[in-house]
């Protein structure tokens, strides 16, 4: 009877246990992510059709705190390696998203060699398992469709599909297909772009892969530098499908493909170290914002249209900003101050989201509250990649910061010229429909004292726009 009892009582104690497990309530659709004070990720997706969500918490010190924010309340949990801590996030709707934090060891490993050769150097690069995830997904039935993820205008992109048009069936394709939906759904809908949960895995993918190379053996492994370069981009790591990722690049003879293209590859790096430069960008960046990275990665392939992304990464003393980019261009009906100038434009406001970002951390709540006012600064087109307040602003902000180094190394004339068509950009084709007035009222005050700090000049745009919603 009493061995009948005991069991019993465990079974109640389980029982509590499982319906015990911690609630974060939040109208928001994303969210941050810290760990022991350190953002790891402003864009955590709150999604209730996913099963569980993982997210894998470098453990530094012996004990971690993990916190998830909203911007207005917050949860935190202590987590060591090895550790799993499961809870739920209820949306809005009253919809349940599942929720695992696994602590691992640190992901980023920048050993005494790494920081000796990196250290206050840029490397620009086409690796060649990231060319390999970069053809898989450019052969995506709808990459001719969709100009934001792929460019599909050059004759890389006809010679790529002339040689893998055999291996189209290959079952890694549906799993590209299974991850990046289908456009028929989008053209119903009158969008042009896919989705978000599309554009997760999409970078995910193509950042993650930069850290593996083909070893001698032509096996495809981690460098053992970052292990996950995306993490917290998506609900998983799309190089769990690497098995499938090497039969394909065995069985179309990718390699070959690639050797036979490293001509073209190396004109690019050409084009794009002669138009970017990049190390008075950063001077410039570092001296306005009062911060410093002391090591940039550049990557980039011919197939990447307009979707771009940055991650930053510290370890052993080193800072490391490390950029997903597409390739620079030097039109011939252009003079070299304009070639410059719509080539840098790229990697800077990639370059300065690192910059602009923590910045914006320190103004997060008026951001929120202003930028919430969506029909202000964002038309109905924009979705991937800026569903919320933050991201609207960063955008904005990244831009209109490239003005003002323009206005430090270019001519009036220059600026005259370029400046519309950047707006034009920002407004009609990616809908950021106040973007004129918010880069006008920033270079008018910039351009009334240069060495006005960031904070002040965010204080001023953010009071500024508030007047704007008003307005409307």
């Amino acid at each position: 009877m009493k061995t009948v009892t005991a069991l019993l009582s465990t079974l109640i104690l389980a029982a509590h246990a499982c319906f015990a497990q911690e609630t974060f309530k939040t109208d928001a659709d994303h969210l941050r992510i810290s760990v022991n004070g350190e953002l790891k990720t402003a864009q955590w997706r709150v999604d209730p059709n996913t099963s569980q969500a993982v997210f894998k918490a470098d453990c530094k010190a012996q004990e971690n705190t993990i916190t998830y924010s909203d911007g207005k309340d917050s949860i935190s949990f202590p987590i060591q390696v090895g550790q799993k801590v499961d809870f739920i996030i209820v949306n809005s709707k009253n919809d349940t998203a599942r929720q695992q934090i696994v602590g691992v060891v640190p992901n980023v490993n920048f050993t005494d060699e790494y920081v000796k050769n990196h250290r206050n150097k840029t490397t620009v690069a086409i690796p060649e398992v990231s060319e390999l995830v970069n053809i898989l997904m450019a052969l995506h039935q709808d990459a001719e469709k969709e100009g934001n993820m792929f460019d599909t205008k050059s004759d890389y992109y006809q010679r790529l599909k002339t040689h893998f048009a055999p291996y189209r069936n290959h079952p890694i394709l549906d799993t590209v297909h299974k991850y990046i939906g289908d456009m028929r759904y989008l053209e119903q809908h009158k969008l042009h772009i896919f989705s978000d949960d599309s554009y997760g895995y999409y970078y995910a993918l193509k950042m993650n892969a930069v850290n593996y190379n083909f070893d001698k053996q032509g096996t495809i492994k981690n460098n053992g530098i970052i292990r996950e370069a995306a993490a917290g981009w998506y609900t998983f790591d799309p190089i769990k499908d690497l098995a499938l990722m090497q039969d394909f690049a065995k069985k179309s003879n990718f390699r070959k493909f690639y050797a036979d293209n490293k001509s073209y590859y190396d004109s690019l790096l050409t084009t794009y170290n002669q138009l970017n430069h990049i190390d008075e960008m950063q001077a410039w960046l570092d001296k306005k914002f009062n911060m410093r990275y002391g090591s940039y990665m550049i990557y980039f392939s011919p197939l990447i249209g307009g979707a771009h992304s940055t991650q930053r990464f510290s370890d052993n003393g080193l800072s490391q900003t490390v950029m997903y980019i597409q390739k620079a261009n030097a039109l011939p009906d252009r003079s070299q101050a304009q070639n410059e100038i719509f080539a840098g434009r790229v990697v800077f406001t990639e370059i300065d989201h690192n910059y602009v970002n923590p910045t914006t951390d320190r103004f997060a709540d008026a951001v929120n509250e202003i930028f919430s006012q969506r029909e202000t600064w964002a038309d109905g087109s924009i979705t991937s990649g800026y569903s919320t307040a933050y991201t609207v602003f960063n955008e904005y902000m990244t831009w209109a910061v490239y003005s003002l180094y323009l206005a430090d190394h270019y001519s009036q004339a220059d600026l005259d010229e370029y400046l519309p068509k950047m707006v034009n950009q920002m407004e009609k084709s990616r809908g950021f429909i106040n973007f004129g007035k918010f880069n006008n009222e920033l270079l008018k005050t910039y351009n009334e004292n240069r060495s006005a700090s960031m904070d002040s000049l965010y204080k001023h745009m953010l009071n500024w726009a508030r007047a704007e919603n008003k307005k409307s």
